[in-house]
């Protein structure tokens, strides 16, 4: 007696079976997936392949919208660069960053740290020498930004330099999800490496 075993291995050495006796495709039943009833193998090909149509149709639009969001990114860390190629002190690196933070990035919370500080209070959660998005304790929000703590819903601390050896740039946002700990930090950390080459530049030594 041939198995179901021997069925499945003669159609998947024969994929051209059902091309070839096509007449039984109108035959066979399948189970619906509602299980109230049957329908053909061709009507349930059919929509198994809407279903997958559907799906690479939502996988086409996230990818878009990726592509969007990354062009948009990249343009505006394009302008923080124009902006930081004029700079020639700690002061007017700051004061550029913050108008970038705030005309590009619509990121209205903002504080640069220079080392001392930044390794004082924060180097346990910068251990990894990479962006901590999220959230922080009460009393460092408040630290970076006094009373305005309170319009806090998630934030990034931004480390300059290796081991936050030349600073620490903390970015806030009401928004709970504009800096979650999920997030890609390759942005943030392109952004990192170009203050810190700036600052650099401008003859600003590294904390040893």
């Amino acid at each position: 007696m041939t198995s179901a075993l021997d069925v499945e291995k003669f159609l998947a050495t024969h994929l051209d079976f059902f091309e070839r006796h096509s007449h039984l495709l109108e035959k066979l039943q399948v189970p619906h997936s509602s299980g109230i009833s049957t329908v053909s193998l061709v009507e349930k090909q059919v929509k198994v392949l809407r279903e997958r149509q559907n799906e690479n149709r939502e996988r086409l639009s996230e990818f878009i919208r990726v592509a969007r969001e990354n062009d948009l990114l990249t343009e505006k860390i394009q302008k923080l660069t124009i902006r930081l190629l004029s700079v020639k002190t700690l002061a007017d690196t700051v004061q550029q960053i913050e108008t970038s933070m705030r005309d590009d990035f619509n990121i209205k919370l903002i504080r640069f740290l220079l080392p001392e500080l930044s390794l004082q209070i924060f180097s346990p959660l910068l251990s990894l020498g990479i962006p901590r998005c999220g959230q922080i304790s009460a009393n460092q929000r408040e630290f970076l930004f006094g009373s305005e703590s309170l319009e806090i819903g998630s934030l990034v601390l931004l480390p300059i330099g290796e081991s936050c050896s030349r600073g620490l740039l903390a970015l806030a946002s009401a928004d709970t999800a504009r800096f979650n700990p999920g997030m890609s930090t390759e942005f943030l950390t392109r952004i990192s490496e170009m203050i810190a080459a700036t600052l650099a530049r401008c003859g600003v030594e590294p904390l040893a």
